[in-house]
C-alpha cells in the first residue's frame, strides 16, 4: 500500500515538473516569436520609408510598394483602417 502511495506521489511530482518544463517553454517561445514580428514590422517600415523616400526613381513601383504595405497593415490590423 505505502509503496503505491510513494509511486503514485513521484508520479505526480513528475507530472508537475513536465507542465512547468513546457509552460516555461512555450513562454520563451511566445517571447521569441514576439520579438520576430516587431523585428520584421520594423523591416516592412524600412521598406515603406525607403519606397516613399525614393519615389522619384519610380514612382509607380515605389506606390505599389507602399498601398501593398498598407493594405497589409489594415487587413490585419482593424486599428488601422478608416
Amino acid at each position: 500500500m505505502t509503496e503505491a502511495i510513494v509511486v503514485v506521489a513521484i508520479a505526480v511530482v513528475l507530472a508537475v515538473a513536465l507542465v512547468l518544463f513546457f509552460r516555461s517553454l512555450a513562454r520563451e517561445q511566445v517571447r521569441a516569436a514576439e520579438a520576430e514580428v516587431k523585428r520584421l514590422q520594423a523591416v516592412l517600415e524600412d521598406v515603406k520609408d525607403v519606397a516613399w523616400s525614393n519615389r522619384e526613381l519610380s514612382p509607380d513601383m515605389s506606390t505599389i510598394i507602399v498601398e501593398t504595405i498598407r493594405s497589409s497593415e489594415r487587413s490585419y490590423r482593424p486599428e488601422l483602417k478608416g
